[in-house]
């Protein structure tokens, strides 16, 4: 039989503060037993100072120690004297006279741990002179002595009480110690009451929690948790709802990626069979015109390929980095050298804002791949290039920014809508308002330039251009990234 958390939490809770009840009321137990006896003992040696002071007045008047001899004056004579002087007003039964050899004997009848059962007067050779005989025990007896005219006439000894033998006092024990059982039972009720509680409000989220898992396990990423909450288990349940999300957003991605994917891949692989049938049918006759078409096909089929195994690559953090000091001003003056043409063929004026010193162009250091920071830059000018109206504008700046070296390219219009700027560097994303598919390209410019700078450890990122098209920003580390950097 499995036990349920909320079952496993009430009774962690519950044994919990059982023992601490326990333990308390145990001690509380002991603590009571040990002070109340200690009560008992104190009051039995105030009251034996009490019966002596008694005893020696009472022999004062009756002419000494003889009165106790022939029991003129009897221990329960004193002792009623003495409850008489504390106050008591309760009939006492008349006492039998003491009997015994010497003048003691055996004194009345009595409870064994009754005051004056443990109770006898000696004299000072001792003799005893009244009272019962007091047993030999392993507490010493206590003494006092009594005094006429300061001389030494009796002693007066008193065993020391074993237990509590008065039945006010026996009752007030049990009255204290079922108290104490009563207060420990109300908060073990309390308790219990408690744990089931808090168990039922931390389990009842995780629950939630793992029904949802297991619906997400099952494919069904629109599923979310509804609890709400401020505590840690608050914080499961949203980590909970953002995994969800982004599942979610992920199966689309995916799903999206494989239909743009299948396009791309349909395209050129159309335009080659529809060739490749015309020259088996005779339609066509094998040309070189014709083999170069079909060379063309193959090599745009192939360019596709290439991209999407880079991209891959970097999906799987392995996309390969040769990192050597290099001067990011050179590396942006050479691929502007290559694209300037192509530039100015298509109508675009071309814009180069280099950092500048006293006695010149300033480098800017930056540890990377100059292979790979080309082939960034050729990326980002080649989608100026395809869709920037002419005439129009590109430009390039570079800046040394602390401990980055930041790239910025600005094109004029058209634009791209702000809805679009967040998916611009996801694979196969066209913005179709203004950039759209009859330019051609892959669609992947953007998003391997973006795996490039992740894997130097840098960041990328897209917004409208003061020119009316589009502006991407590049920050590099100086000294190199951790992620595919080596």
């Amino acid at each position: 039989m499995r036990l349920r958390l909320v079952h496993t939490l009430s009774l962690m809770l519950l044994a919990a503060v059982g023992v601490s009840v326990a333990a308390m009321g145990g001690v509380g137990a002991w603590h009571l037993n040990q002070g109340f006896s200690a009560y008992v003992q104190a009051r039995d040696v105030e009251r034996l100072d009490r019966f002596v002071a008694l005893t020696a007045a009472r022999l004062a008047d009756e002419g000494g120690v003889a009165a106790l001899q022939d029991r003129r004056l009897t221990v329960p004579m004193l002792l009623a004297d003495l409850a008489r002087d504390e106050g008591d007003t309760r009939p006492r039964r008349t006492a039998a006279p003491e009997r015994g050899p010497g003048g003691g004997g055996a004194a009345p009848p009595g409870p064994p741990d009754a005051f004056g059962a443990r109770l006898a007067l000696f004299h000072p050779d001792g003799r005893r002179l009244a009272g019962r005989p007091l047993a030999p025990g392993p507490e010493a007896l206590i003494e006092r002595p009594i005094r006429l005219n300061g001389e030494l006439v009796a002693v007066a000894r008193l065993r020391p009480i074993r237990r509590v033998a008065d039945e006010y006092e026996v009752r007030f024990l049990r009255s204290q110690y079922l108290g104490i059982a009563g207060v420990a039972g109300g908060l073990m009720a309390s308790a219990l009451g408690l744990a089931w509680w808090l168990s039922r409000r931390w389990a009842q989220p995780l629950a939630a929690v793992q029904a949802a898992t297991a619906r997400m396990a099952r494919g069904e990423l629109s599923v979310r948790v509804p609890f709400e909450r401020h505590d840690e288990i608050g914080d499961v349940v949203r980590n909970v709802n953002l995994m969800a999300e982004s599942l979610q957003r992920m199966e689309g991605a995916r799903r999206r990626w494989i239909a743009d994917l299948s396009h791309e891949l349909r395209t050129p692989l159309a335009g080659l069979r529809a060739e490749v049938e015309a020259l088996v049918d005779g339609v066509r006759p094998f040309t070189p015109a014709a083999a170069r078409s079909l060379h063309e096909e193959v090599l745009r089929l192939g360019a596709l390929v290439d991209d999407l195994h880079l991209l891959a690559m970097a999906d799987l953090q392995s996309l390969p980095c040769h990192c050597v000091p290099c001067d990011a001003v050179t590396l942006v003056d050479e691929a502007l050298q290559r694209h300037a043409p192509r530039l100015a063929a298509r109508g675009l004026a071309l814009g180069w804002a280099e950092p500048s010193g006293p006695a010149g162009p300033r480098p800017c250091p930056v540890h990377a791949d100059p292979a790979r920071i080309a082939q960034l830059l050729g990326n980002l000018l080649e989608n100026s290039l395809r869709y920037t109206d002419a005439p129009g504008r590109v430009t390039l700046a570079v800046a040394q920014a602390g401990e980055q070296v930041h790239l910025q390219l600005n094109d004029s219009a058209p634009g791209v809508d702000a809805a679009d700027l967040p998916h611009l560097f996801e694979p196969l994303y066209r913005a179709d308002a203004a950039r759209s598919r009859h330019h051609g390209g892959s669609g992947l410019g953007l998003a391997i330039g973006e795996a490039i700078v992740q894997a130097h450890g840098g960041r990328i990122a897209a917004q409208a251009s003061p020119l009316g098209g589009l502006q991407v920003n590049v920050w590099l580390p100086v000294h190199g990234g951790p992620k595919g950097a080596r």
